[in-house]
């Protein structure tokens, strides 16, 4: 079997790392959260497109502005992945038949909704 060389990994067209990064950022965004409180979705954008500079780091002759473009593409995929990661740990964690307002009202849980506007 032939290892896997982290260049091969971080290849601008590489299609696996925009999915990983998506989790790790879902992680991250959550994490910041709910122990600083700061808005998810947010935290997630700005998130995604530090990782998303990743592609600027790897090798393989892409010209500049196809960089640019791997780097907004990727970015937003990252982002898009880090929702529906979250989204899906909303489903698993709070069921529809199994939602109520029985939380204390400072209390943060890991997965929550990051698109609903907060009450004041």
């Amino acid at each position: 079997m032939e290892r896997v060389k982290v260049e091969e990994f971080l290849q601008p067209k590489a299609m696996l790392t925009p999915g990983i990064a998506g989790g790790v950022t879902m992680l991250i965004a959550n994490a910041l959260w709910v122990a600083f409180s700061l808005p998810p979705r947010w935290t997630s954008l700005v998130l995604s497109f530090l990782v998303g500079l990743l592609v600027f780091v790897a090798k393989g002759g892409v010209p500049m502005w196809q960089r640019a473009l791997y780097y907004v593409l990727n970015s937003l995929i990252i982002f898009s992945v880090s929702i529906g990661t979250n989204y899906v740990g909303v489903g698993l964690t709070h069921p529809p038949a199994q939602q109520t307002n029985a939380v204390e009202p400072r209390a943060r849980l890991f997965f929550g909704d990051w698109l609903s506007i907060p009450s004041r």
